[in-house]
């Protein structure tokens, strides 16, 4: 006999096979069902909640009052010469004084950037040296030699003589 046959015998078994309680395709379909309609019964109250989100965000932005404008930035002015002319540097206009209404906090106040001469050297962290390494020798390393006891390959003689 050859081992297709015998794998054909063994399989061919009565004793192998594993009875299945009558019912059991009827209760896989049931519990697919239940787990599908929970999955829709989640993603429809997920849909609900973020619909509730939208809604409610888009009366507070509605609703929204902006107290004051708010001032844009303004950026310095940067001198490309090495000697500044105090004359040709831009100062931004000031911001016209607004009366405050009564029950509100004050406005901050502008900020002006300090005016100050500038000089033609740079700050120690835009310097461009850099540190050089170490200088290294050419020559090459010794090596030891290695230690005759603890060479792998032993001698013949049994240990003891």
């Amino acid at each position: 006999m050859d081992l297709e046959d015998e794998l054909n015998r063994i399989l061919r078994d009565d004793r192998l096979d594993i009875p299945v309680r009558t019912g059991a395709e009827w209760a896989v379909v049931a519990g697919a069902r239940r787990r599908r309609q929970r999955n829709n019964a989640m993603a429809a109250a997920g849909s609900a909640l973020a619909a509730l989100v939208l809604a409610g965000g888009g009366v507070v932005l509605a609703n929204h009052k902006a107290e004051q404008p708010v001032q844009p930035a303004v950026p310095p002015v940067v001198h490309t010469t090495s000697e500044p002319d105090p004359t040709s540097a831009e100062q931004p206009p000031p911001p016209p004084q607004q009366q405050e209404p009564p029950g509100r906090p004050p406005a901050l106040p502008h900020y002006e950037p300090p005016t100050s001469t500038r000089t033609s050297e740079l700050p120690t962290i835009l310097s461009t040296k850099t540190s050089e390494p170490p200088p290294t020798s050419s020559n090459p390393t010794q090596t030891s030699e290695p230690n005759p006891t603890s060479s792998a390959n032993q001698t013949s003689e049994p240990p003891g003589e």
